[in-house]
């Protein structure tokens, strides 16, 4: 008896109308913009909550998160490296 329900299941089932293909193909659609949309949302969340790579200008959010200590390391680095460059040579 399954079987037979079975078989005639199948012989009757024509297959997907267009119009169900392409509503099933919108549907498909969406999901992937909506993803898409989730994604962009989540890295511009990402990016905005990073000190240096937030804003339009790189290095004034740094200049903005780092305090007078650090600015003064900072500087006595650069003029130990860059010192050596303006040394006589004999």
């Amino acid at each position: 008896m399954k079987n037979n329900q079975l078989q005639s299941t199948k012989s009757t089932w024509q297959g997907y109308s267009l119009e169900e293909l392409r509503y099933a193909r919108m549907v498909a659609l969406a999901r992937v913009e909506i993803e898409k949309s989730k994604l962009l949302d989540a890295a511009e969340n990402t990016r905005n909550n990073l000190p240096i790579v937030g804003s339009s200008s790189s290095f004034s959010s740094v200049f903005k998160s780092i305090n007078k200590l650090e600015y003064f390391i900072i500087a006595f680095k650069l003029f130990r490296k860059i010192t050596p460059l303006f040394r006589k040579k004999k």
